[in-house]
């Protein structure tokens, strides 16, 4: 198992990417959504792997909801970076990564254009639990 780690640029999320697959062989996804777009998003995920995510200090967090509500984004309300899409989902939660966001942005290559708008929030729900790594969200206080 590959370990990649990172997080926000104050420190405040942090977020370490256990991966299957090498940064070589990562297939960052660019969402066509307008948030992502606006983010540069180049999302990596692993079905075989765990995302880990801790907030330092929840109340510098930011958990922006948009379209079918199904999934929070994580992102720093002191320095802006978007962290990881993030969806709880009973006892168990999904979430993404964004490769901006870990230490080597550069390992990863460029995100290819993904288009999920035509999914409504079942299908949505159901993909990520397909595609998406299972996560961890620990909120220290």
């Amino acid at each position: 198992m590959l370990e990649f780690k990172g997080g926000c640029h104050c420190g405040n999320i942090s977020v370490v990417y256990k991966t299957t697959i090498s940064a070589k062989d990562a297939v960052p996804r660019a969402c066509q959504c307008s948030f992502c777009r606006k983010h540069a998003t180049r999302a990596l995920s692993d079905p075989s792997g765990h995302v880990a995510i801790t907030i330092t200090d929840p109340a510098r967090l930011g958990r922006y909801r948009f379209g079918t509500k199904a999934t929070e984004f994580l992102v720093c309300s002191t320095c802006g970076v978007y962290v990881s899409a993030y969806m709880p989902d009973g006892d168990r939660a999904y979430a993404n990564v964004m490769a901006n966001a870990l230490h080597d942005p550069d390992a990863f290559g460029p995100g290819v254009a993904t288009d999920y708008g035509s999914e409504d929030e079942a299908g949505k729900r159901e993909r990520r639990r397909r595609k998406w790594t299972p996560a961890t969200l620990t909120v220290k206080n």
